[in-house]
């Protein structure tokens, strides 16, 4: 009987089973659902160029065959190869950019991806057969081990917006739990082996080359060996020889077959035990977790063994308080009585003479203090008298004659006092000056060390700080005279006389000409008490020629510090007249 006789009833109830409906979403140039809806009497696809009919007849074909064998856009490829992919219909490829020297595929969806197809087919009988595939991708490589799939069976109209909205956002779990509630749906997860052998039966595709040559058929412009074709495509192949060698085999087999039935019984020799042992190792199991229990509940045990203790000793101890609280009254009434008894002792030895003894002890206790202050004076006496330089006898006229002694002393000491309290008070004079000398050199000395290049005083250097900061000019724009010039080494000798000579330059402000105005003004606002003058300093333009400084004059001792007004400062004081430090 051949597989079409046994599949006839079947076949011939419900008729033809042609395609109803192709659906496609993120496939290729199709952003979001496309569904195509097929004519029983037949369709004809017709566009330009790139419009997209061999994509969406390739959706057919990625849904017959598996991915990596699957020849995509077969009629325009050539010989064998074709420019197109699953990963490239996902992405949407379209084209090439050149960045450089590199080259980089255009692509319409770059990064994550879904991509959804399905195949109604329809029987005369009206029975539908579904089949659907769900691609997707996290990544952006363009690797395809990286693309998961879902396929899906089903043998009623399951429409790819039903699959798609079940998928949600990515979750696979909550798509494939939702396919499987569902009896007339068959879920292959991405096993594709499962998946064609089921979708070949539903549609009695009993020759396992059906779907290859139903893709070359799609894409055929010429027939170049039909012999070839059928051969491949049609008949079915002889697998005598291969079932031959398989018997063979299996004959071969049988020593190791025996072997291993051997090793079996030997194995469950060897695991009967099991059911004995799993029944002492329950036992075991039960034993250790009374253990741990009680281990667990060791520390209650302890706690109440201790609270016990400590019971016994709190009521210990309750009774020890009890005896010496007992032991105190009885201490506290012994104690009344001979409080009692002494006052009454008291009483008596005073009937019999008592209190004058006590009179007579006082007396004596106030002679023996006096007779102690006495002896203290007198011994404080004799240190003064050996301070001063007189006898230290207590005789009486030893007494007078130190009298008369001290009266001369008293009168002498004084005028002697009055002088000490008037040196003490020029010597405080002096030291207060002193000490506020120091302050101030202090004070200066800090002041220095904080503006090391300048040798200006400090209330001027203070006064140009505020100018610098009030106005916002540069500091280094506002200098004095006396910071650009400072004598030789060699020529010390001649400073004093040099700087007599300069007099008050020394404290010029040099400003150039076009802050003069305002500076001028700042100056003129301020009560500083310090006599400062401002010098307006101008381009050397006219003084390109080195200044020429007098043979006999100062400006030759001079030391000249580098900054931009250093020429204009040497023309400028060589217009003064510098002969009179020679005169002395």
């Amino acid at each position: 009987m051949t597989s079409m006789e046994r599949y006839g009833d079947t076949f011939f109830q419900q008729g033809q089973i042609r395609l109803a409906e192709l659906s496609v979403f993120n496939w290729g140039s199709f952003d979001g659902l496309h569904t195509a809806r097929i004519d029983p009497e037949g369709t004809l696809i017709t566009g330009d160029n790139g419009s997209g009919k061999s994509t969406f007849v390739d959706g057919l074909m990625a849904l017959l065959l598996p991915a990596g064998r699957a020849t995509f856009n077969v009629a325009a490829a050539q010989g064998d190869r074709t420019d197109r992919s699953l990963l490239s219909y996902m992405r949407g490829s379209f084209g090439a950019a050149h960045e450089g020297i590199s080259t980089r595929v255009k692509s319409k969806r770059e990064k994550s991806v879904v991509t959804g197809l399905r195949a109604l087919y329809r029987a005369d009988d009206a029975s539908e057969i579904t089949l659907a595939a769900l691609f997707w991708t996290t990544q952006t490589s363009n690797t395809l081990s990286e693309v998961k799939r879902v396929y899906v069976v089903a043998r009623r109209n399951l429409e790819l917006k039903e699959i798609l909205d079940a998928f949600g956002e990515g979750n696979a779990a909550t798509l494939k739990k939702w396919l499987r509630t569902d009896g007339l749906v068959t879920c292959c997860d991405d096993r594709f082996s499962d998946y064609q052998e089921l979708y070949r039966k539903l549609l009695f595709m009993e020759n396992k080359n059906a779907p290859a040559l139903l893709s070359r058929a799609l894409g055929l412009k010429k027939i170049d060996d039909l012999t070839k074709l059928i051969r491949e495509l049609v008949l079915e192949p002889s697998t005598i020889r291969d079932d031959a060698r398989k018997v063979v085999e299996e004959f071969g087999d049988l020593v190791s077959t025996h072997d291993r039935l051997v090793d079996t019984r030997a194995q469950v020799d060897h695991l009967s035990p099991l059911p004995g042992l799993s029944q002492v190792l329950q036992q075991a199991e039960q034993a250790l977790a009374k253990l741990r229990l009680e281990k667990n509940s060791l520390s209650v045990y302890f706690g109440e063994v201790l609270a016990g203790l400590w019971l016994a000793r709190v009521e210990e101890l309750r009774a020890e308080a009890e005896q010496l609280r007992e032991r105190l009254e009885e201490l506290e009434r012994e104690e009344a009585a001979a409080e009692a008894l002494v006052e009454r002792r008291h009483g008596e030895y005073l009937q019999h003479g008592g209190n004058k003894i006590e009179a007579l002890k006082k007396e004596i206790g106030q002679s023996s203090d006096k007779c102690s202050d006495v002896g203290r004076k007198a011994s404080d006496y004799q240190e003064d008298m050996r301070k001063l330089g007189l006898t230290d006898s207590l005789g009486k006229a030893a007494f007078s004659e130190n009298q008369k002694s001290i009266a001369i002393l008293t009168d002498t000491m004084g005028q002697a006092t009055e002088n000490s309290q008037n040196k003490f008070a020029d010597t405080s004079a002096e030291l207060s000056e002193a000490q506020r000398a120091l302050k101030t050199l202090g004070t200066e000395i800090s002041e220095a060390e904080a503006r090391p290049d300048s040798n200006i005083d400090h209330p001027f250097q203070r006064l140009r700080e505020e100018l610098v900061q009030s106005l916002g000019l540069p500091l280094g724009e506002l200098v004095f005279v006396g910071e650009l010039i400072d004598v030789l080494e060699v020529e010390r000798p001649w400073q004093g006389a040099i700087e007599r000579a300069l007099g008050g330059l020394r404290t010029t402000l040099l400003v150039p000409a076009e802050n003069y105005s305002m500076v001028t003004r700042w100056l003129n606002t301020r009560h500083t008490g310090l006599h400062v003058r401002a010098q307006v300093v101008r381009g050397n333009e006219g003084n390109r020629r080195p200044p020429e400084f007098k043979g006999r004059g100062f400006l030759r001792k001079l030391e000249w510090r580098e900054h931009p007004y250093r020429d204009w400062l040497k023309h400028h004081l060589s217009s003064f007249p510098t002969r009179a430090v020679w005169r002395s």
